[in-house]
C-alpha cells in the first residue's frame, strides 16, 4: 500500500539528486572563474559517479530503514546530505583536486552539501503536489470499529503526502459507537453509496475479519472498481491471499500488487510513452493520415477521425481518437458501437485493410500525449459495454492503470469480437496479470510484438 509509493517517490527524488549534481558539475567546469576548471575536467566522471553512489546508497538507507518522510525538518535534511556526502568526500582529496587548492575543493565540497539539504528539503514538497493529484490521489473510507479507526486514523493522516486522504469511516455490524476523529457516514450496508457520492477509490477494513468477511469484502469492492485493503494488528493477521507490508503497529494488506503505485515506475512509463508517442504522430500517423484522406474521399466520404467514448483510468470516460473505418450513413448511427464482424458491411474496402493492420487506431497516439492513455495497457472497452464485461471476475481491477493503444492480452491473440464469455474472461485474465506485474521492459517487450503484428496481422485481426 505505502511501500511502492514511499520507495518509488526516494528513488525518483534521489535520481533528480544526481541530475541536479551532474549539472553543477557541467556548470563548474563551464565557468573559467572557478578556479578548478582543469581539475574537474580530468575528474568529472569520477566526481559524478561517486556522488550518484552516495546519493543512491543514501534513498536506499531511508527506504530500507523505514525512516522516509516527506517534509523532514532542516535537522533531518542536514544528517541525510552528511550521511550521503561521507560517501563522496573522498572525491575532496583527490590529488589532482589538491593540486590546485584544497581549500577551494573543500568548498566545492560544501557547495554540494548544501545542494543536498536544499533539495532534501524542496522535491519531496514539489513532487508531492505533482505526483499525487487527482486520479493518484486515494480518497479513503475506513470500515470498522471507532478505536481502531482513530488508530488507524492517525496512520493514515501521516500518509497523507503521498496521497492517501481519509474521508470518513463506516461502522461494521453494530460498532457505531465512538470518535474516530474522522467524518461517520453509517453502516457499512451503504458502502456502495458513499463510494459513489464521495467517490471514494480505497476501502480499509480495520482489524478483526474471518475469511469469509473478507472474501466477501474482496467481491463487493471489486464490483464497485475500488481497491480493498485490510489493516490488522500483528497479533490478528492471517494468510488470505493478500500481500502484506507493515507500518507501526498495523500489517496491511491489499489483494492487488500495483508497480504502477510507485512515482518512479510511473514517470518511466510515461517518458516511454512520450518517446514511443512523438515519432509515431510525426513519421507515422501524419503520412497514414493524408493516404486515408485521398482513400475515404474516393470510397466513403466524411469525417477523417472517428471519436468514441470509452472507459479510461479509474472507469473515467474518455474520447478515444481513431481513423474513420465505416460509412458516414445517418441510417447507419445507431450500429457504430456494435463490434466489427468479419466481412462487417459497414467497412469500406481501403478500411478494411487499415483494421486488419491495426492502423485505424494509431491516433491513439494523440490520447497518449494527452495523458488520456498509455502506448501499453489493458484495452479500453465501449462504455456500452462495460456493464456486460464487468460481470467478469476482478474486471474493475484493470482500470487501476491507463489504457493502452496495445496490451498483453492483444499480444497474446486476444483481439476481434467478443463472442463468448471465455473470450472476455481470457482478455480480463491478461489485463490484470498486466496490472500486478508491470516492469518498464515488458512494455518494451509488448510494444515490439505489436510491431511485429501489425506488419505480420494474426488470424484474429480483422
Amino acid at each position: 500500500m505505502f511501500a511502492y509509493r514511499a520507495r518509488g517517490f526516494a528513488a525518483l527524488i534521489g535520481a533528480t539528486q544526481c541530475v541536479l549534481h551532474w549539472l553543477a558539475m557541467f556548470l563548474a567546469v563551464l565557468l573559467p572563474w572557478v578556479g578548478l576548471v582543469q581539475a574537474l575536467s580530468v575528474r568529472f566522471g569520477p566526481l559524478c559517479w561517486a556522488w550518484a553512489a552516495g546519493i543512491g546508497a543514501e534513498a536506499l538507507w531511508r527506504s530500507g530503514r523505514g525512516v522516509f518522510g516527506i517534509s523532514p525538518e532542516w535537522g533531518t535534511c542536514w544528517k541525510r546530505a552528511l550521511f550521503t556526502a561521507a560517501f563522496s568526500g573522498a572525491t575532496v582529496f583527490d590529488p589532482v583536486v589538491r593540486q590546485m587548492s584544497l581549500i577551494l575543493a573543500v568548498w566545492v565540497w560544501a557547495a554540494h552539501v548544501l545542494l543536498l539539504v536544499g533539495t532534501h528539503w524542496a522535491l519531496p514538497r514539489l513532487f508531492a503536489r505533482v505526483l499525487f493529484y487527482d486520479q493518484h490521489r486515494h480518497r479513503v473510507v475506513v470500515v470498522g470499529a471507532a478505536s481502531k479507526v482513530a488508530d488507524l486514523g492517525r496512520v493514515l493522516r501521516s500518509k497523507q503526502e503521498l496521497g492517501f486522504h481519509p474521508v470518513g469511516w463506516m461502522g461494521l455490524g453494530e460498532e457505531f459507537v465512538g470518535d474516530a476523529g474522522l467524518p461517520f457516514f453509517g453502516g457499512a450496508h451503504e458502502l456502495e453509496q458513499v463510494v459513489r457520492q464521495e467517490s471514494v477509490d480505497q476501502v480499509i477494513l480495520a482489524g478483526g475479519l474471518r475469511d469469509a468477511q473478507v472474501s466477501r469484502w474482496k467481491s463487493d469492492c471489486e464490483r464497485l472498481g475500488v481497491r480493498l485493503v485490510v489493516a490488522q494488528n500483528f497479533a490478528e493477521v492471517d494468510a488470505w491471499q493478500f500481500s502484506w507490508e507493515a507500518q507501526g503497529e498495523w500489517c496491511f494488506g491489499v489483494a492487488c500488487r500495483e508497480p504502477l503505485q510507485s512515482p518512479f515506475n510511473r514517470v518511466l512509463k510515461r517518458l516511454l510513452d512520450i518517446a514511443v508517442a512523438v515519432p509515431a504522430v510525426l513519421f507515422v500517423v501524419l503520412p497514414v493520415a493524408l493516404v486515408t484522406i485521398l482513400a475515404q474521399r474516393k470510397q466513403s466520404p466524411g469525417p477523417l477521425f472517428y471519436r468514441q467514448l470509452r472507459h479510461g483510468r479509474g472507469n473515467r470516460p474518455f474520447q478515444v481518437w481513431k481513423f474513420r473505418t465505416m460509412h458516414s450513413d445517418p441510417a447507419l448511427v445507431a450500429v457504430q458501437a456494435q463490434q466489427a464482424m468479419r466481412e462487417d458491411p459497414r467497412v469500406f474496402p481501403y478500411a478494411s485493410w487499415l483494421r486488419r493492420h491495426s492502423l485505424d487506431e494509431l491516433p491513439q497516439f494523440l490520447n497518449v500525449l494527452l495523458g488520456e492513455m498509455s502506448v501499453v495497457g489493458p484495452r479500453p472497452h465501449f462504455v456500452d459495454h462495460t456493464g456486460q464485461f464487468a460481470e467478469q471476475e476482478r474486471y474493475h481491477l484493470r482500470s487501476f492503470v491507463k489504457p493502452g493503444i496495445t496490451g498483453l492480452a492483444q499480444v497474446n491473440g486476444c483481439r476481434g469480437e467478443v463472442r463468448r464469455p471465455e473470450d472476455m474472461e481470457r482478455r480480463v485474465k491478461f489485463d490484470i496479470a498486466y496490472v500486478e506485474q508491470w516492469n518498464l521492459l515488458l512494455d518494451v517487450r509488448l510494444i515490439f510484438s505489436t510491431a511485429w503484428q501489425v506488419v505480420v496481422p494474426p488470424e484474429t485481426a480483422y
